[in-house]
């Protein structure tokens, strides 16, 4: 979900308005859950998806007509689809019950697209929040408020409630594990690039401005230049759902990145390099304190061993261990 809010709020961003389709209740076997999501443009491409098929074909439908009918901002409406097994066998589905989607036309300086401009910082952040979204019905129905709540939400599914004529809808967005790669190279770059796209909010953080940057890290959730590597991992030291890469640009600073990382509670803590340099490195930290037991936490040499030598290569082994260890495969 974070990847939808991120592209929605890309719009919202240039000023373009879209109608925003949820799925608030579904039963039977249909193809989604409550709470999926489309964005339909103006050109009718879609960002997301409401499950394919019938049901999302005339959300689009209808979605385009609102946005060709320059409708005022915060129209919404709901559009019942019954998925019989009659209607899903038109369309290639094999599926029954029903879906209740929420269709809401969002011009760019609405009520819907700051929620979701705010929606992206808080998650970007590692905030979770709660989006309240309340309609009056009114022959159809019409937006009056969006409620955005950072801070824990109660829950991890929507909640849809309809009462004398009111509709409330309660979505719960709940951060996804958090990266953070030490050090802004070429490798960090693709390994940055792959693990947001496979739903890691990622962080990466060096301590050179000119590495670590937005236009080297476009798809970063948060670049960070620090003073120093000194307490670099303090800020989620008690966090178990963190991801630790190490891929600096020296022995030394991988090193100290290490020590600073096996102190936390992190997941998964990972260091790039050769067999060599590695117990180079566990040899400073045995003798530095450390336990054998503390240091057979870190995974290093870093990554799945299919054979990667590019730095993209390199990434794409690095996030297929961190998808394997968020899998609980590993």
């Amino acid at each position: 979900m974070i990847g939808f809010v991120r592209e929605v709020s890309g719009l919202v961003r240039g000023g373009e308005p879209f109608v925003l389709a949820t799925v608030v209740e579904s039963s039977g076997s249909t193809p989604r859950s409550s709470g999926a999501k489309m964005a339909v443009r103006g050109d009718g491409s879609i960002i997301g998806t409401v499950g394919g098929g019938l049901a999302e074909a005339r959300a689009c439908r209808e979605a385009g007509k609102m946005l060709a009918e320059s409708r005022p901002d915060g129209e919404a409406r709901l559009m019942e689809v019954d998925m019989t097994q009659e209607l899903a066998a038109d369309s290639d589905m094999i599926c029954g019950g029903g879906l209740t989607l929420l269709l809401e036309l969002a011009g760019p300086d609405g009520g819907c697209a700051r929620a979701y401009g705010e929606l992206d910082s808080l998650l970007r952040a590692g905030r979770s929040a709660l989006l309240r979204t309340r309609l009056a019905e009114n022959g159809g129905l019409r937006a009056v408020e969006h409620l955005l709540e950072a801070g824990p939400t109660g829950g991890e599914t929507p909640v849809f409630e309809r009462d004398n004529g009111t509709v409330l809808l309660d979505e719960p967005f709940i951060p996804p594990a958090p990266l953070y790669i030490f050090g802004a190279g070429h490798v960090s770059r693709f390994t940055a690039r792959v693990a947001a796209m496979v739903g890691f909010r990622t962080v990466v953080l060096d301590d050179r401005a000119e590495y670590a940057n937005r236009e080297r890290f476009p798809e970063a959730d948060q670049v960070v230049v620090l003073p120093s590597f000194e307490g670099c991992c303090n800020s989620f030291r008690d966090d178990p759902e963190a991801f630790v890469v190490i891929v600096t640009r020296g022995h030394l600073h991988d090193r100290n990145v290490l020590a600073e990382a096996l102190r936390t509670k992190a997941r998964y803590v990972g260091m790039i390099g050769s067999s060599t340099k590695r117990n180079k490195i566990y040899a400073s930290l045995l003798a530095g304190g450390f336990t054998q037991g503390e240091i057979d936490r870190c995974h290093s040499p870093i990554g799945l061993p299919i054979g990667g030598r590019t730095p993209e290569e390199i990434a794409v082994s690095i996030v297929g261990e961190l998808i394997q260890v968020r899998a609980g495969k590993a």
